[in-house]
C-alpha cells in the first residue's frame, strides 16, 4: 500500500511539474480554487450564496481566502492539475507578479484578498507593524510554538496594514474616539467615571486608561463592568436612549462571550472605539496597530499578506493582551470613511488606494454586451461579485460566474466582456 501511495503522490507531482512548465511557457489568466475559514463568527449564508453552493451552509463560513498566504493558499486550475498559487509563484515570480512587484517584495505575492462574511462580532484585535511582527515571530519561535498552535498569535513574519470594502451594511468597531467624545461617555456610566481622570493627560492618558484596564486581574473587571452591563441591558431596550446601538452590540458580544459568572474585558472597547455603519460600497482603511473589531456584515478584505491577529477579548480563540498593548496604536479621531475613486476616462472603473505599498483595489461594472481593454503592469486577483465575465487574449479564454475568482498575471493585453452584465473586483499591487 505504502508503495502504491509513492507511486500516486509521484505522479500527481509529475503533474504538478508538468504544469507548471507549460505555464511558464505561456502564462495566461486561469480560474483559482479558493478555500473558506469556518471561523465561527462567521456566516452560514453570504460566501454560499456568492458562490452558489447550498445556503444556510452546515458550518458557519468566514472568509473565502484568494491568495497565497501559507495558511490557506489558492491552487490554480491548470488542467490537469491544481496548482498552489504560491508554487506557481515562487517558480517564475517575474512572469506572474510582474518584474517590479517580484524585485520588491521578495519574489512573493504581497497581498492576501479575502471575502469576509461576519454574522457575529469578531474578537477586539489589532495587526503588528514589520518590525513587531519579525520580533514577535521570533520571540514565539524561541518559546517552542509551532505555526498551528492555537497559542500562537504570530503566523508570519509580515505587517497587516488592510482594507475593508462593505458589500452590505457593515458594523464595526475602528479606532479610539475623540477624547471627548470618551469624557463624555464614561460620564455616563457611574462605575467608570474615575477614569476620566487619564484623559487629562491626552494620549497618553487614554493609553495608561486601556492599558491599564485591560491588565487589571479577573475580579476588578468584574466589579466594574457589572454594573455597565446592567444599565447597558436596560439602555438597549430604550427606542430614547441615544446609545442604544452601542448597548445593543454590546450586550450582543455580553451574551456571546462573557463565560458564566464573569465580564469579558473586550466589553469596555464597546465604549471607547468609534462605531460604523457602512453602506455598500464604503471603505475604511486599518493601519498595524489599529484597535477594532468588525461586528456584523459582509464585505471584501484586501491587506498584506499575513495572517498575525492580536487579540483582547471577545473572542474564545488565544488572548495576549500583553501582546496587544506592546503593538496598540492610540491617535483618538473619528475616522475617516473611503470612497472609492472614478476613473476620469472610464467611469466604469473605481479605485481604492490606501496607503498601503502592497495593495489597491479596482472595481469594474460592465453592462450587457460592454466590454473593457486590461494590460495590467502587476499581478491582479479578480472576483465576480455579479454576472458573468469572459476573459479573452492571446490565444486566451477564461469564463467566469458569480462567485468565480482568476489570477490575472503580469503584462499580457486582455479583454474584458460580458454579455449580461458584471461587477467584477480586481485586487493588484500599486505602482512603486
Amino acid at each position: 500500500m505504502a508503495a502504491a501511495n509513492g507511486v500516486g503522490a509521484a505522479a500527481s507531482q509529475r503533474l504538478v511539474t508538468d504544469a507548471i512548465a507549460a505555464y511558464a511557457r505561456r502564462p495566461h489568466p486561469a480560474a483559482l480554487c479558493c478555500d473558506i475559514q469556518r471561523y465561527v463568527w462567521g456566516d452560514r449564508h453570504f460566501i454560499p450564496d456568492l458562490l452558489g453552493t447550498p445556503s444556510p451552509a452546515a458550518d458557519p463560513q468566514a472568509e473565502l481566502w484568494i491568495g497565497a498566504h501559507p495558511d490557506l493558499p489558492a491552487s490554480v486550475c491548470l488542467h490537469p492539475a491544481r496548482v498552489p498559487l504560491d508554487a506557481l509563484i515562487a517558480a517564475m515570480p517575474a512572469a506572474v507578479l510582474g518584474a517590479d512587484a517580484a524585485e520588491r517584495f521578495d519574489h512573493t505575492l504581497p497581498f492576501l484578498f479575502k471575502v469576509l462574511a461576519a454574522a457575529t462580532p469578531l474578537s477586539i484585535q489589532a495587526h503588528p507593524n514589520r518590525a513587531q511582527a519579525a520580533q514577535g515571530f521570533l520571540r514565539e519561535d524561541r518559546l517552542g510554538l509551532a505555526l498551528s498552535d492555537p497559542k500562537r498569535s504570530y503566523r508570519d513574519r509580515n505587517h497587516k496594514p488592510e482594507l475593508l470594502v462593505a458589500l452590505t451594511d457593515f458594523h464595526a468597531l475602528r479606532g479610539f474616539r475623540p477624547l471627548h467624545e470618551l469624557a463624555a461617555e464614561l460620564q455616563r456610566w457611574p462605575p467608570l467615571t474615575d477614569m476620566r481622570r487619564h484623559l487629562d493627560g491626552g494620549t497618553a492618558g487614554l493609553r495608561a486608561l486601556y492599558a491599564d484596564f485591560m491588565r487589571l486581574p479577573q475580579p476588578a473587571v468584574d466589579a466594574l463592568l457589572a454594573p455597565v452591563v446592567a444599565a447597558a441591558g436596560r439602555k438597549a431596550c430604550d427606542p430614547k436612549d441615544p446609545s442604544r446601538e452601542r448597548c445593543q452590540w454590546l450586550m450582543q458580544a455580553h451574551n456571546g462571550f462573557s463565560p458564566p459568572g464573569h465580564y469579558d474585558r473586550g466589553l469596555l472597547s464597546l465604549l471607547l472605539l468609534n462605531l460604523l455603519h457602512l453602506r455598500p460600497g464604503q471603505a475604511i482603511f486599518l493601519p498595524a496597530g489599529e484597535l477594532h473589531s468588525y461586528l456584523q456584515g459582509a464585505g471584501l478584505e484586501l491587506m498584506a499578506n499575513s495572517n498575525n491577529v492580536l487579540r483582547g477579548g471577545l473572542t474564545a480563540k488565544h488572548i495576549d493582551v500583553a501582546a496587544l498593548l506592546e503593538v496598540l496604536r492610540v491617535d483618538p479621531h473619528a475616522p475617516e470613511i473611503l470612497a472609492p475613486v472614478t476613473a476620469v476616462d472610464d467611469p466604469r472603473w473605481q479605485t481604492y488606494a490606501p496607503p498601503a505599498a502592497e495593495f489597491s483595489l479596482h472595481r469594474l461594472r460592465l453592462g450587457a454586451g460592454d466590454s473593457a481593454p486590461l494590460q495590467p503592469a502587476a499581478v491582479m486577483l479578480g472576483l465576480v461579485l455579479e454576472g458573468e465575465l469572459d476573459i479573452a487574449g492571446a490565444g486566451t479564454r477564461l469564463r467566469l460566474r458569480r462567485g468565480g475568482s482568476c489570477l490575472v498575471p503580469a503584462g499580457e493585453a486582455l479583454r474584458l466582456a460580458s454579455r449580461s452584465g458584471v461587477d467584477l473586483a480586481l485586487a493588484t499591487t500599486p505602482p512603486s
